[in-house]
């Protein structure tokens, strides 16, 4: 898990500290996204994303375009995501690994 880090799709109110067990936080964007302005968001997830490994995570939050467009590019990289959701004060590790044939 070394050097493991957790893309936060916003930068909210929310309180992010368990996220942090599964890595260094990466606040893609912070406050108000243009839900409209789906190019400016894939230009700033892809700059926030640049460096993003396979081990790495994609935490769900704000926009669902938002995390749309987060899971296409790591999705685009890796052929797999790596996602926490987070569920009574916790996050769930969900993995998901995309089949070429399908």
């Amino acid at each position: 898990m070394d050097n493991r880090k957790v893309y936060v799709t916003n930068k909210g109110s929310h309180d992010y500290t368990a996220a942090w067990d599964f890595g260094d936080l990466v606040f893609c964007t912070e406050g108000f996204v243009n839900r409209k302005d789906l190019a400016t968001m894939h230009s700033e997830l892809s700059k926030a994303m640049a460096d993003c490994q396979e081990d790495d995570f994609i935490l769900l939050t704000s926009l669902s375009s938002l995390c749309a467009i987060a899971c296409g590019i790591f999705a685009s990289k890796f052929g797999k995501l790596n996602i926490l959701i987070f569920e009574d004060g916790d996050y769930l590790e969900r993995y998901i690994t995309f089949d070429e044939a399908q």
